[in-house]
């Protein structure tokens, strides 16, 4: 159920609650007139039960003219009377009710204080805050003050008895309370230091009591509008920053999925706030004044109203049915009232997200007002006239840059509002100075692109200025979130990406989501870019992804696809395709957009719903991310993506499973990743080398082995292996083989120079191959002065547990003749009937992928096959016959599938650029590991 909505931090009452003890406290504080309890004899005339429930004639004729207040409420509701006019109606009615006891009240207290009767002359009744302008919900408390003269001392009762009387009274009939009792100098001097007490005060209508130049209200309202007069900058900041905190705890977005209809950006209160600038700026509150002001648009104040009759009708709606105040729209309510109102539903979209959309509409449609409003109220127009001037520069002879804000210049306003290429230079701009866009502007372009005409028509692709300008958005993403949001309030951003405008104010509804589509997505960008700010794993992820335009562009798209019958990654792969396109990605790039939004949802179900230490899990997932990039890519995504759905949402636990899962694949894809966690060995192995003497070539080697060789051997042996290596003549081979009786495998260490034959990485595994061995894995590391040293688990189905030393030194046998012959190994097939035949049904076709970026120095070749005899030497051979050097490698076998890393340059140790060649060699990869039927 709803829960009643909280007293308004803009509004000077104190917090309802029954009269009595707290009640009497809270407005004596209000008031230098204290309201002390009633005396042992004193007359108590507010005690006058006069009906069988204990209550005077008076409450019981106010309580039956409540709930007919509140049956004409729903009555003109269900015959479609105007919203706004119905709050009228609904204030004049409680008018009635309250002046009703008013008149009463100050009957009997004549009668009953007779000598006092002169110091009640100047007694006002004021109507102040939502029941002063008239904007009454069935349910909603009333604002009271009782205005008086400075004449009355503190030690005459009568107004305090006249405060608690009509409070009592109010609150006996039903009605919620706010009262305050004041001077006119107390009620200025509050105003003065609080603006939220101002905001209530300039909406103030007199109830009752005298009027004229010298009575209290009329010095009041004078009073008021000189605050205004004297300070007008200044009390618009102030009424600014009361708006901002009051919004900042109500959600500070209007797509919100279960908003306050008051409070939060875009309601009720954002009215209410155009009309307290209009009346500081201008004097008055009134739309038309406004307009004839020039605060407000023709088209803005028609946008103003028809929100005030949306948002007053839902309000209506919400009291109506819970009977007391109510102002969330919360999901039960939304369904009900979509169900009230007969929306049908559309393809892809119940009635409730089509319902909300509307809201979100007319939400959003505020508070671009109220930023324009509030911009030109605060507008500093003799800084910008000679200040900017004087200290900004000027780029390409028509923005200006600096001191503050980034600005066009007049004379070129018109040409750079009708240019989407023009536009995107001025917001780069703003993100490279980090300065804001001038709201002179800005205003210019809102109102151009409002225009028919008013900017580049949409093409695909669009045209290649357009395309540079926004993709160089996001080079410098501290600033993207807001960008992209400015673009799209205005209806910028759905002509670069024409399938934003479907996600506009789209809302899901489910318990996940806070947001709606649009805006999920780019906080989703502003999360990402948030990650890569902060310290920890991510961070290092985020500084070494090289295209960071695709992940950030792949998370703003990412949820494209909702809205639609079917699945909404299916759906959003086809718009990254078609975006892609549309912004002359290339090739590459648009296949790793698409598969980014494509597979959006797979890590985060892997990482938080299934055991990532499966080795079956993980090698499938490897299988489908391809490359060291797009996983780092990915993992970033989903963390966005998580992080984007609502406070709270990311958390420790979900970091580290995520950060597990990355690791695991990460070891699986290539074992030189950033991820790898080789900090506490290579202190070890440093702890070994400093007992040599630094200018050996031990430590020379050691110090610039690769991460994946130290995570993978103890310290130790690798100061072992260091050894042998260092001391090798130049035409020299060492090979070591050992028994791990824990894996029933065989450990074999290959080290020589690549001189000693060309190819050395195919010759070995050509050599253990031929031997009938399995390779399950391998590490091979090319180091600097061209050492190699090369590690190699091997499966020797030749035994049943450790093969006798003469198989060893037949393996090294084979490695050292494999590294001097001339001519292609042979292998023998090894005969077990009793082995099971693979099923040819089962096998995945063999997928290759280049990754050109996560290295700087060499190109990823990453390779998925079903294990095959000879494989990893037909791989081997088919670098090596494509004239390419492996300067190291991960490969590994899981079950019956191999995914191998190969880092490789050409011959000349360079990185392969050439996107023809990699292409060709991708090519000839698959065909050689096609089963040998379809070679």
């Amino acid at each position: 159920m709803p829960q009643p909505a909280r007293r308004s931090s803009l509004c000077p009452c104190p917090p309802r609650q029954p009269p009595g003890t707290g009640r009497r406290r809270s407005l004596a504080s209000e008031s230098a007139v204290s309201v002390p309890p009633a005396r042992t004899g004193e007359r108590r005339w507010e005690s006058n039960p006069g009906g069988a429930d204990g209550f005077r004639p008076l409450v019981i004729r106010g309580r039956a003219s409540l709930a007919a207040l509140r049956e004409r409420v729903a009555a003109e509701r269900a015959a479609g009377t105007p919203p706004r006019s119905i709050a009228r109606i609904a204030s004049d009615l409680t008018d009635r009710i309250v002046l009703d006891v008013w008149t009463a009240v100050m009957d009997d207290l004549r009668a009953a204080t007779e000598a006092k009767r002169g110091s009640l002359e100047h007694l006002v009744l004021v109507a102040h805050g939502g029941y002063g302008r008239r904007c009454q919900a069935p349910y909603s408390d009333i604002d009271l003050m009782l205005l008086h003269s400075p004449s009355l001392v503190s030690a005459d009762t009568s107004v305090a008895a006249v405060a608690r009387r009509l409070l009592q009274d109010l609150f006996d009939i039903g009605l919620e309370v706010g009262q305050s009792v004041r001077t006119v100098a107390e009620a200025i001097r509050l105003a003065r230091s609080d603006a939220t007490v101002y905001t209530t005060l300039i909406e103030a209508r007199l109830l009752a009591g005298p009027s004229g130049p010298d009575e209290p209200f009329d010095r009041l309202t004078r009073d008021l509008a000189g605050i205004a007069r004297r300070g007008p900058q200044r009390l618009v900041a102030r009424l600014c920053e009361a708006r901002a905190d009051e919004a900042s705890r109500y959600g500070a977005s209007t797509a919100l999925l279960e908003p306050n209809v008051k409070r939060s950006p875009g309601g009720l209160r954002d009215l209410q706030f155009i009309h307290w600038l209009g009346y500081v700026a201008h004097g008055t509150a009134d739309a038309a004044a406004l307009v004839s002001a020039g605060m407000l648009s023709p088209r803005d104040a028609a946008v103003l109203a028809a929100a005030a009759d949306h948002l007053h009708g839902i309000r209506i709606d919400l009291h109506l049915a819970a009977g007391r105040p109510a102002d969330d729209l919360t999901r039960q309510e939304q369904q009900r009232l979509a169900e009230e109102r007969g929306i049908a539903p559309a393809p892809g979209l119940l009635p409730v997200e089509i319902f909300m959309r509307e809201y979100f509409r007319h939400t959003r449609e505020v508070v671009r007002v109220v930023e324009t409003v509030k911009a030109r109220t605060l507008r500093r127009r003799q800084r910008s006239s000679w200040v900017t001037g004087i200290l900004g520069h000027r780029v390409e002879d028509r923005y200006l840059v600096g001191p503050t804000t980034v600005a066009v210049l007049p004379a070129h306003r018109g040409e750079v509002a009708g240019s989407l290429a023009a536009v995107l230079r001025l917001i780069e701009l703003s993100q490279t100075y980090r300065w804001p866009v001038d709201d002179d502007s800005w205003d210019a372009i809102r109102v151009a692109v409002g225009a028919a005409g008013g900017a580049d028509a949409v093409d695909s692709p669009l045209p290649v200025d357009v395309c540079r300008g926004f993709l160089a958005l996001f080079d410098r993403p501290e600033q993207l979130g807001s960008s992209l949001r400015r673009l799209h309030d205005i209806g910028l951003l759905e002509r670069i990406i024409p399938e934003f405008s479907h996600a506009r104010d789209l809302l899901q509804f489910n318990n996940y989501h806070k947001y709606t589509v649009d805006e999920h997505s780019i906080r989703a960008v502003e999360a990402a870019v948030a990650h890569g700010a902060s310290k920890g794993w991510m961070a290092d992820l985020w500084r070494h992804v090289g295209r960071r335009h695709l992940l950030l562009l792949a998370l703003l798209i990412h949820d494209l696809g909702k809205g639609y019958e079917e699945d909404h990654s299916e759906v959003g792969r086809r718009i990254a395709e078609s975006i892609a396109v549309r912004l002359r990605l290339p090739r590459d790039e648009a296949e790793i957009l698409a598969f980014l939004v494509h597979k959006h949802l797979v890590m985060a179900h892997l990482a938080f719903r299934r055991d990532s230490s499966d080795p079956a899990l993980v090698i499938r997932f490897a299988y489908e991310v391809g490359s060291p990039e797009v996983l780092s890519m990915l993992t970033l995504l989903t963390a966005a993506d998580v992080a984007a759905v609502g406070p709270g949402v990311w958390t420790e636990w979900k970091s580290d499973l995520l950060a597990d899962l990355q690791a695991r694949t990460l070891g699986v894809l290539d074992g030189e990743g950033v991820a790898a966690s080789s900090g506490p060995l290579r202190l070890g192995l440093e702890s070994l080398l400093e007992e040599w003497e630094p200018e050996d070539p031990v430590v020379r080697i050691g110090r610039q082995l690769p991460a994946s060789m130290l995570r993978d051997l103890p310290p130790a042996r690798i100061l072992e292996e260091l050894v042998q290596l260092a001391r090798l003549p130049a035409d020299g081979i060492f090979v070591a083989t050992r028994w791990q009786a824990d894996t029933s495998t065989v450990a074999v260490t290959v080290g020589t120079r690549e001189s000693v034959a060309p190819g050395v990485f195919h010759r070995v595994t050509g050599a253990l191959t031929s031997q009938r061995l399995e390779i399950l894995a391998a590490g091979i590391h090319t180091l600097d002065d061209g050492l190699v040293i090369d590690h190699f688990t091997v499966l020797d189905p030749d035994f049943t547990g450790a093969p006798p030393p003469d198989r060893f030194a037949d393996i090294a046998a084979a490695i050292r003749a494999g590294l001097r012959a001339d001519r292609a190994p042979t292998f023998t097939p090894r005969l077990n009937p009793l082995a099971p035949r693979p099923d040819p049904a089962l096998r995945h076709p063999a997928r290759v992928a280049i990754d050109n970026v996560s290295s700087e120095t060499s190109t990823i070749v990453e390779v998925f096959a079903t294990d095959a005899p000879g494989l990893l030497y037909r791989i081997a051979r088919t670098l090596f016959d494509a004239g390419m050097s492996v300067r190291s490698a991960k490969v590994g076998t899981y079950l019956d599938q191999v995914v191998d890393g190969f880092h490789v340059t050409d011959l000349a140790g360079a990185k392969i650029d050439n996107v023809e060649r990699l292409e060709r060699l991708r090519l000839t990869l698959e065909k050689a590991l096609a089963p040998a039927s379809s070679r």
